[in-house]
């Protein structure tokens, strides 16, 4: 394990780089960094990753970015900064995550994309 500063904000974090263990494998393969870029914090991680998301699904629509869900819809356990952040003590789904449960709730959800 080896520590590192993320590129977005500079907070040191653990990474277990090269043992295919790492945190960041728990998290979507949406976007990976740039040449100029090396690995971010799990909060800028998943910010990042929730951007890239939004613009996904304004670019090739919603059906299109279902179907890339679709491996995603059976995990039980949530990611912290990517299937939901906490929010004044409350937990907020993420658009990624009402994604992959396939359709609305109609419970007014704050990031429905539906």
């Amino acid at each position: 394990m080896s520590i590192k500063n993320c590129s977005e904000c500079n907070q040191s974090f653990d990474c277990q780089t090269g043992t295919g263990n790492c945190w960041c494998m728990s998290f979507p393969p949406i976007m990976s960094p740039t040449l100029e870029q090396d690995c971010f914090c799990p909060s800028c991680l998943g910010g990042a990753i929730n951007n890239k998301i939004n613009a996904l699904v304004k670019e090739v629509g919603m059906e299109s970015f279902q179907k890339l869900a679709d491996p995603y819809r059976s995990k039980d356990k949530l990611v912290k900064n990517v299937d939901f952040t906490i929010e004044d003590e409350l937990y907020v789904f993420s658009k990624w995550y009402l994604i992959k449960q396939g359709s609305c709730c109609k419970n007014g959800c704050k990031n429905c994309p539906y």
